[in-house]
């Protein structure tokens, strides 16, 4: 995973004919930049280093307190917002006051990532200008771009007058139930602001960097499929029929065959079956049980479906 970060240090590479059209205050903010890379790429790596799975909620309480940390010196007001009531860890509001006269800008990321404590990948990698870790590019290296860009602004007098809120939400990946609960401050911010700049990155497409005019829903399924348990030598028999472990395998096929649509995507993100099959609390590990000659009674997969229209789900 390439973060952010590097492309934007490499952005900062400028013809000598570009950088001449430049004013005196982003000059010296490119000179910021460049003069902390180190430092800055050394946040990246504590932050990668430091596990904050949306359901690893001191995780993302310690990815919250290194944050603020951060703003803090730079001038910022820094509060804790607490989740416990949607079950998640909270999040961090900022808020930079300045002389009231310019645009009121919103800055946004998130403090969580998709891997969890019993993830095996962990830890952070670099090698030269790349770097590999759970949160690299989404969004620990969106956060340390936004730490870098605010302290450039301090090195060149932007900040001091700047009107800057800041929400780094601690479930981005896996939202809060309920929802209104869970993005309340976030929404709250959003009507405060004149202006808002999410700081995750743009994708890549042959080289050429595409932003994103649309965005689409993010939902989760769940299939149990039932069997009749016996000994595997009657399996497809009229009697014992093709077992929970087929017959789910049949769906999910199904899906891929005969649903794919423009803009839909739904896929399968953890699946268990035998004897036995059940998840955890938080639904994202599953434990079975089983024999290779035992006629599997019950399957379990979980997923997750996009779509870009509510038309376009309901066929889904």
């Amino acid at each position: 995973m390439k973060p952010l970060l590097f492309a934007l240090l490499a952005a900062l590479s400028l013809p000598a004919a570009a950088e001449a059209r430049l004013s005196a205050p982003e000059k010296k903010m490119i000179q910021a930049v460049e003069r902390e890379r180190e430092r800055t790429i050394t946040l990246l790596e504590r932050l990668v280093n430091q596990n904050s799975g949306s359901l690893n909620l001191p995780g993302v309480e310690a990815v919250g307190r290194m944050m603020r940390a951060e703003l803090e010196p730079l001038g910022f007001e820094v509060r804790w917002v607490p989740m416990a009531e949607v079950k998640r860890a909270g999040h961090i509001v900022a808020t930079h006051k300045g002389n009231g006269r310019g645009k009121r800008m919103l800055l946004i990321g998130h403090l969580d990532t998709v891997f969890e404590p019993d993830s095996p990948f962990q830890g952070f990698k670099r090698e030269g200008d790349r770097a590999i870790g759970p949160g690299v590019g989404d969004d620990k290296g969106g956060m340390v771009v936004m730490v870098a860009a605010l302290r450039a602004m301090q090195a060149a007098g932007t900040l001091k007058d700047a009107d800057i809120e800041i929400v780094l939400t601690g479930d981005e990946e896996d939202a809060g139930d309920p929802i209104e609960i869970a993005r309340r401050d976030l929404v709250a911010a959003g009507k405060r602001a004149d202006v808002a700049l999410d700081f995750e990155g743009l994708a890549d497409e042959n080289g050429r960097d595409m932003g994103s005019i649309s965005r689409r829903s993010s939902g989760s399924w769940e299939i149990r499929a039932t069997g009749k348990g016996g000994h595997s030598s009657g399996i497809f028999g009229p009697g014992a029929g093709n077992g929970a472990i087929y017959e789910l395998a049949r769906i999910i096929s199904a899906f891929r065959t005969e649903l794919p649509e423009q803009n839909l995507t739904f896929n399968v993100g953890l699946i268990a079956g035998g004897s036995t099959a059940n998840l955890d609390e938080a639904k994202i590990r599953a434990a079975a049980t089983g024999k290779t000659n035992i006629i599997p009674g019950i399957a379990i997969a979980r997923g997750d479906i996009r779509t870009l229209s509510r038309a376009s789900r309901r066929s889904g």
